[in-house]
């Protein structure tokens, strides 16, 4: 057992901090390792993709690609202010 291992979701989370809007990653692993990696991608919003090894599909080695979006805030949906008819 390994008690000094790091949690997949905290190395996500810290690339998600230094990787910059549109960077992108490339992660080769076993197609079960990238599947969890692509959920906590998605998570965080991220595009992916997981394509197959270049010796073909039957390879349980593939290669996920990510990119994180550039997105901002939506608009504030506050209410608008009604002016006061005066007399």
């Amino acid at each position: 057992m390994c008690f000094n291992r790091c949690e997949l979701e905290d190395i996500m989370l810290e690339m998600d901090r230094i990787l910059r809007p549109e960077g992108a990653v490339i992660i080769r692993d076993d197609v079960d390792v990238l599947l969890k990696v692509k959920n906590i991608a998605n998570g965080l919003e991220w595009d992916s993709s997981i394509v197959d090894h270049e010796d073909g599909p039957l390879e349980r080695e593939k290669l996920l690609f990510v990119v994180k979006k550039y997105w901002t805030a939506p608009a504030s949906s506050a209410p608008s202010h009604r002016r006061r008819k005066t007399n």
